[in-house]
């Protein structure tokens, strides 16, 4: 059994700040029923989200990969596993998903399988406005494909459907471009964006039985979501027992798990496991998990310290509840009119026109100045108690004050709490600090 197990020790870049990782493998994990959750590949799984950052470099020429794009460390790193037939997109369009590829075939019990590792990543500039577009109405302004169509308008995310649906005929056209005469075990990884994207495309395979023209089993389908948003409507998820195969990993701590907000009727598929306990301000040992898992959070972003929220999970759980009581439904999301410095907004074109214009950042002069001017009107709405609505006002004052505005104050305005408690290398950070009793001690509270 070549190449079975072992351990890579990858270099990578991530927004400009090396980090390096050692990815521990053992690919006799897809010998087990999905079933069972694996603490080991969940460790696995969360490194890998963190070599799908490597910073992608555009080129003009499509490169093997069939891309305009490569990665070298992590195509490295993806061979220096025992993978082959890599395909990697790190610069994907606005419907669509960033994400990598590869295969190997593998054998148990004298029975060969072909074997698929996926992992698709959080946003890519154009994508955070498909993020903040539940109902898939604002996607030919902002140059999408609409993959989902809108059948499935009112109940699940459209903007996530999209994301799903690519990758649902991405991975189609894979199984037909690398055929194999074996049966086929499937591991599907994401992170943010990603992992709603895998949370609903293993909901779909898990129901229909088949991707495409090619057939895979339940208990051969494994499916790693870190940091997961809330992607369909809860009274939408039936009582299928195979969606316990679906592995949510979240942190207390992490916005982006809370919107849409369950208290106004909004879940995902699957099981949940929490980094940390339900409230962490009472866990006597919060600092002693802090000072643990930034032996790890350094190594990937090198010499970078984590920055938690000074209150626990309650810090982001305030702004959710505030959501919750605001935007009751998608409807609701697209045509309530609310107050932003003395505007009228419904709360789309409030995300559209400062959150997406700011974080998407820009390719052009054009971008950079909607992205500037996104900027300042967050600052702007943060403070304004007369002419911003209590919903949206403390939403700004959420990321400015929770995160910092590098751009408008010289980095002095908040730290990245709101960033760091979503990173995919603080999730692994936390995964490689703990152990497997720890998680569920977590989990349990």
């Amino acid at each position: 059994m070549e190449n079975y197990k072992g351990t890579y020790k990858c270099e990578f870049i991530c927004d400009g700040i090396e980090g390096v990782a050692d990815v521990d493998y053992d690919y006799n994990w897809f010998a087990e029923d999905s079933k069972e959750f694996n603490f080991d590949l969940a460790r696995f799984c969360a490194v890998m989200t963190v070599l799908g950052y490597d910073t992608p470099s555009e080129t003009e020429e499509v490169t093997a990969t069939g891309f305009k794009n490569q990665q070298p460390n992590l195509e490295r790193a993806l061979r220096e596993i025992g993978l082959c037939d890599i395909e990697i997109n790190g610069c994907a369009e606005r419907d669509e998903m960033s994400y990598f590829t590869g295969r190997k075939e593998l054998e148990f019990d004298g029975t060969k399988y072909n074997f698929i590792l996926t992992a698709f990543m959080g946003s890519y500039k154009r994508q955070w406005f498909s993020n903040f577009d539940p109902n898939g109405v604002d996607r030919e302004a902002n140059g999408g494909k609409g993959y989902a169509g809108d059948a499935e308008k009112g109940k699940v995310h459209l903007g996530f459907a999209d994301a799903r649906d690519y990758m649902y005929q991405q991975l189609d056209k894979y199984m037909d471009k690398y055929p194999s005469e074996y049966e086929t075990k499937l591991l599907v990884i994401g992170h943010s964006r990603g992992a709603a994207a895998a949370n609903l495309l293993g909901a779909k395979l898990l129901n229909s039985g088949v991707l495409g023209s090619h057939k895979i089993k339940a208990e051969n389908l494994f499916i790693y979501c870190f940091a997961t948003p809330n992607a369909i409507v809860t009274s939408e998820i039936d009582d299928n027992p195979d969606y316990d195969r679906i592995i949510n990993i979240l942190n207390p701590e992490d916005f982006v798990t809370m919107v849409f907000p369950a208290k106004c009727g909004f879940s995902k598929y699957g099981r949940f496991f929490r980094l940390m306990g339900s409230d962490n301000r009472k866990l006597d040992d919060y600092a002693d998990m802090k000072r643990d898992m930034q032996e790890y959070y350094s190594k990937f972003v090198k010499d970078r310290e984590f920055h938690p929220f000074k209150k626990g999970n309650l810090t982001a759980e305030k702004v959710i509840d505030i959501m919750g009581d605001n935007i009751t439904d998608f409807d609701t999301f697209y045509n309530t009119k609310m107050r932003e410095c003395f505007k009228a907004v419904t709360p789309y074109e409030y995300f559209k026109y400062t959150l997406c214009a700011y974080i998407a950042g820009g390719r052009n002069e054009e971008e950079i100045a909607q992205a500037n001017k996104a900027m300042y009107l967050l600052l702007a709405s943060a403070v304004d108690l007369l002419g911003t609505t209590k919903v949206l006002r403390k939403t700004s004052g959420f990321f400015v004050f929770k995160e910092g505005l590098g751009g408008a104050t010289g980095n002095k305005i908040g730290a990245t709490y709101f960033g760091d408690s979503h990173r995919p290398d603080s999730y692994a950070s936390y995964l490689l600090s703990i152990d497997e009793n720890r998680l569920m001690e977590n989990t349990n509270k």
